[in-house]
């Protein structure tokens, strides 16, 4: 319910009447938006309530209101905003504020955003098919929890609710550098280490510092949209190079370094996305070459390092990188839960200590009691546990969608079976609608949230297959064979 008491504000001194004053404010909230046409009323009796106003004084106010064409009452349902409204002009912002706001925005963003509702009002759907995520129903959430409360309990409590290291929980950032040494090969010290709110914060805080106007970064096509958004946010331009299965083309990025100044590269080598497939060795050397040959940066986006199945993890760039012109980006949102948002970034000092500046800025500090908790997590060896039991669970996960995909829509799609991470690759052979394709899952509860993003351009849809158990992806395929008969086009 409204805020009524807020809203109509009642002024017992005035010389104007009570009722005209609540007449006065509630086409004051009419003309402003804030009350729409159709909208419900509370009845005069609970209005006066509301207000602590004898009901005869609304019900006089409410009478005028009618009068002047600025509510209705139907007798079987309440009082409401009339539909038709005497002040035409009645909207949530006048024409010109709303250019200038518009004007605005276009300004500052980049590209072309996709709807709001395509990430925050999912339609209504029994089933759910992402891009590549992990299940949140394994997430040890009792175990990070206990760690949470024992923090709060302990006398790093009251501490923990204060003012932090902008740069992020000193305890978490020695965990991560240890662990980070242990599992890939990175040798960093605590200073060398900034903690995030998530992996795209620490990518946007790289280009927002490292980039100035008019810089070109190369990317894949197809790349992490949120990557390029955030590239083209920080005024840099994109510069496109290919991909085949064994990753970014080299020769395509030396040809663009002899043609162009290029300030730095965007890469998820070991798990590109979104084909998934993995940077070989020889690549990864040549890379680190060309960045010392033509001095440019490498954003290293490792988000899902964790998840390998048929190999050995290959060690990042930057666990090789003798020049520091790699800075290595991961999250452990990506091994526990979406909405864990702790990422981290690993660069050399002088640099986390620019960026720690930036971060100030606009966010002051993370979350210190769960970075202390995630820290004790890490120390007692519980996620080293949990991804040893998830990568075996999202193992057969994948090997089980992989033949259901084969099984049932091999008539529609070409893949290949990843060696790792959370999704599958797929492109159709014949062309599909990214619109239509969505509007007929939905039809049989199925939200397809992530065919706008490749399927136009690259005729291509990236499948997560680790958030969804084997009823669930059995139901998802057999949706799918049956809606891409009819939107297959020959």
């Amino acid at each position: 319910m409204l805020p009524w008491k807020t809203i109509i504000s009642i002024d017992r001194e005035s010389s104007k009447a009570v009722y005209l004053q609540i007449v006065s404010a509630i086409i004051r909230e009419v003309s402003r938006g804030r009350l729409q046409p159709g909208q419900r009323l509370p009845g005069t009796r609970k209005m006066g309530e509301l207000l602590g106003i004898n009901r005869k004084t609304i019900i006089v106010a409410y009478e005028e209101l009618m009068a002047q064409g600025w509510i209705e009452v139907a007798s079987s349902s309440g009082t409401f905003i009339a539909e038709h409204l005497p002040l035409d002009q009645a909207k949530k912002l006048k024409p010109s504020a709303t250019k200038t706001l518009r004007s605005t925005v276009k300004s500052v963003l980049p590209g072309h955003f996709p709807p709001v509702d395509l990430y925050h009002n999912p339609p209504p759907h029994r089933l759910s098919l992402n891009d590549g995520s992990p299940d949140v129903r394994l997430t040890p959430i009792n175990i990070v929890l206990k760690h949470y409360r024992s923090a709060m309990n302990s006398y790093m409590g009251r501490k923990l609710l204060g003012y932090g290291a902008v740069e992020g929980q000193l305890k978490l950032r020695e965990e991560l550098a240890k662990y980070l040494s242990e599992t890939r090969g990175l040798n960093c010290q605590t200073e060398e280490i900034l903690i995030t709110r998530g992996s795209n914060m620490a990518l946007f805080l790289c280009f927002y510092a490292l980039l100035k106007k008019g810089d070109k970064v190369i990317v894949t096509s197809p790349n992490y949209r949120s990557a390029n958004w955030g590239i083209q946010a920080a005024q840099g331009e994109l510069v496109e190079v290919g991909v085949d299965e064994e990753g970014v083309c080299v020769e395509d990025v030396k040809r663009v370094c002899q043609e162009h100044k290029i300030r730095a590269m965007y890469l998820t080598p070991h798990h590109h996305y979104p084909t998934t497939v993995t940077l070989c060795a020889e690549r990864r050397m040549q890379l680190l070459q060309l960045s010392e040959e033509y001095d440019f940066l490498i954003f290293e986006d490792d988000y899902d390092y964790a998840f390998r199945y048929d190999s050995a993890p290959i060690l990042p760039l930057a666990s090789v990188d003798t020049s520091g012109r790699t800075l290595y980006i991961g999250s452990l949102s990506k091994m526990l839960a979406p909405a864990i948002r702790v990422g981290y970034l690993v660069a050399s000092a002088p640099v986390i200590r620019q960026l720690s500046q930036i971060r100030r800025i606009i966010d002051r500090q993370g979350d210190p009691p769960l970075e202390f908790a995630l820290a004790q997590f890490i120390q007692e060896g519980e996620l080293q546990r949990h991804l040893k039991k998830v990568v075996k669970v999202f193992e057969k996960r994948r090997d089980s969608f992989c033949e259901l995909l084969s099984s049932h829509l091999k008539p529609f799609i070409d893949f290949t079976k990843p060696e790792g991470g959370m999704s599958v690759w797929a492109k159709f052979k014949q062309p599909v609608d990214d619109q239509d394709l969505v509007a007929a899952c939905l039809q049989h509860g199925l939200y397809l949230n992530v065919a706008h993003e490749f399927l136009p351009k690259y005729q291509g849809l990236r499948l997560g297959f680790a958030s969804l158990n084997k009823d669930e992806q059995e139901e998802i395929v057999a949706i799918l064979a049956k809606v891409l008969p009819t939107l297959c086009k020959g």
